[in-house]
């Protein structure tokens, strides 16, 4: 790994998520805030390409994951990322906690991993 903002080689990611105007049934997003840094430093240079969502663990009659659908992304230039997803497929939401796990590297080699819980009710 390369050495990034002050000899970090990791990224330090934290993530919250709100369902928006998700709920159960619809196909609207949900949101998660992506918060990423090194060594204390905001990591601003980040796009779309940089990020992977793998949910995890299924919801009951939930048919469809929202892994690696981002359907809306903006770099807010602070170190903050705003994501939007929703189930593959066109597939609805359905009521519960649904898991995911966020990956994020950078163009200098830099990774890093938070996990976010988004409710849908």
């Amino acid at each position: 790994m390369k050495s990034g903002a002050g000899g970090a080689t990791s990224l330090t990611i934290s993530a919250q998520s709100s369902a928006g105007a998700a709920a159960n049934g619809n196909t609207h997003p949900a949101n998660i805030l992506v918060l990423v840094s090194s060594n204390g430093w905001p990591v601003t240079d980040l796009t779309k390409d940089h990020f992977t969502i793998m949910e995890y663990f299924e919801v009951p009659g939930q048919q469809a994951p929202f892994s690696n659908n981002i359907t809306s992304f903006r770099n807010v230039g602070t170190g903050a990322y705003l994501l939007q997803v929703k189930p593959i497929n066109g597939a609805p939401w359905r009521t519960g906690h649904h898991l995911a796990q966020i990956l994020v590297s950078s163009a200098d080699d830099r990774q890093g991993q938070g996990a976010v819980k988004l409710i849908i009710r």
